[in-house]
């Protein structure tokens, strides 16, 4: 029966690492910010959008897909408050040109998709407004 104190002391460490956990760090607040983004032509673009945090700033970047002008992120994904540059990426398919040789059509070798790219200021209250929606000069 010597070995009581010691059990116990074991027991009551091991129940103490188990409730503070494993030290995975701060977890990071991310608003769950969404709208949507056209250009002064009516056109609503697809592509990316991505919030980077402003020079001088750090934090996670957050990336979303733009389909139809819209995009969308959740507490999971969606970036942090205070200042982000963001920027806007348009993806363009070209559409393929075919020729012919004869009795067949080929394709003809040409770039796949056009990328225009815009960037843009904006500071994130951590109490929202969540909603942010931009309009980009083609």
């Amino acid at each position: 029966m010597k070995h009581r104190p010691t059990t116990f002391l074991w027991l009551l460490l091991g129940l103490t690492v188990s409730l503070t956990g494993c030290g995975k760090g701060p977890r990071v607040f991310r608003l769950p910010v969404f709208g949507a983004v056209s250009l002064s032509s009516g056109e609503k673009p697809n592509g990316s959008i991505t919030f980077l945090p402003d020079e001088g700033r750090s934090g996670p970047a957050a990336t979303a897909s733009l389909v139809d002008g819209e995009y969308r992120f959740d507490h999971d994904n969606g970036p942090t408050a205070g200042p982000h540059r963001v920027m806007v990426t348009r993806i363009v398919p070209k559409e393929t040109t075919l020729a012919s040789r004869g009795d067949k059509k080929q394709p003809l070798a040409v770039p796949a998709e056009t990328r225009t790219k815009w960037t843009v200021l904006v500071d994130l209250a951590p109490n929202g407004p969540y909603r942010r929606d931009f309009t980009l000069e083609p």
